[in-house]
């Protein structure tokens, strides 16, 4: 019972994350890619709450969809340049946490980098503000939390926390603050 309430009230997060998505993109041609993130995203940040892992089955095909949705929205808005910003994105989010998985592996595992990819081809496409932005505040997120943990006594140097749940939160950051920010921090 406990379970299924749980999947339930994920259910209902990823309904609500899709309607902050519809508030905030209109009826963009995005939208849809957007909703696709909402759908893999939360179960992806409860299965990495649970299990800490990131399943393939459920990353590695959101590559192809959100790059075939983002590439029609692309097409429909004759913005070439997203696209290429939104491949970019995977690109350099993919190398920076191939790279931090690498120097530290016991505090960066692969599913980590696999959804980076994912998520970078969404915060590519809401602009280079958005890149930055929300990489930080997934990582300022985590820290927090960490910290938080910490001083609590819930976990220890050497504890490990599912990062997932954070990436997903500061994507989503940079997707609806992204820009301002960046505007806010230039000025």
């Amino acid at each position: 019972m406990t379970a299924k309430i749980r999947w339930e009230m994920a259910a209902l997060s990823a309904v609500g994350l899709a309607l902050v998505f519809w508030i905030h993109l209109g009826n963009s041609a995005a939208l849809p890619a957007h909703v696709l993130l909402a759908g893999i995203g939360i179960p992806l940040a409860v299965i990495d709450l649970r299990e800490h892992r990131l399943p393939n089955w459920l990353t590695l095909p959101a590559y192809p969809v959100a790059g075939a949705l983002l590439g029609l929205a692309a097409i429909s808005d004759d913005d070439s340049e997203r696209a290429w910003r939104s491949l970019a994105g995977m690109a350099i989010l993919i190398g920076f946490y191939d790279l931090i998985a690498r120097i530290n592996p016991a505090g960066m595992g692969y599913g980590d980098v696999k959804f980076s990819g994912v998520l970078g081809l969404y915060l590519g496409w809401a602009g280079w503000d958005a890149l930055v932005v929300g990489t930080l505040a997934a990582f300022a997120a985590g820290a927090v939390v960490g910290l938080a943990l910490l001083l609590t006594r819930r976990a220890q140097w050497s504890s490990s926390i599912a990062f997932g749940p954070f990436m997903l939160a500061g994507a989503v950051i940079g997707i609806l603050a992204g820009a301002e920010v960046g505007d806010w921090y230039a000025n």
